[in-house]
């Protein structure tokens, strides 16, 4: 398995924004429960902590190596 420049830069695109949304609105610690953006919206950024940095880094990056490893065992 192998991942590409594209997929590979995108990831990585996408942990900073979220890196950006944590350190510049977020709170740096474990939040109480209200899950960013299910919680009150888009309206509150300040629910958004680090339950929900690494929700919307980590469940991504294990799509991706789930997808990598499914097309490998069809042999593509």
């Amino acid at each position: 398995m192998k991942l590409r420049n594209k997929e590979i830069s995108s990831y990585l695109i996408w942990v900073a924004v979220n890196l950006l949304v944590l350190l510049a609105f977020g709170s740096l610690e474990f939040g109480d429960g209200k899950f960013y953006p299910f919680s009150n919206g888009f309206e509150y950024v300040r629910d958004y902590d680090i339950t929900e940095f690494l929700a919307y880094t980590v469940v991504p990056l294990l799509i991706i190596l789930a997808i990598k490893y499914g097309k490998e065992d069809k042999g593509e």
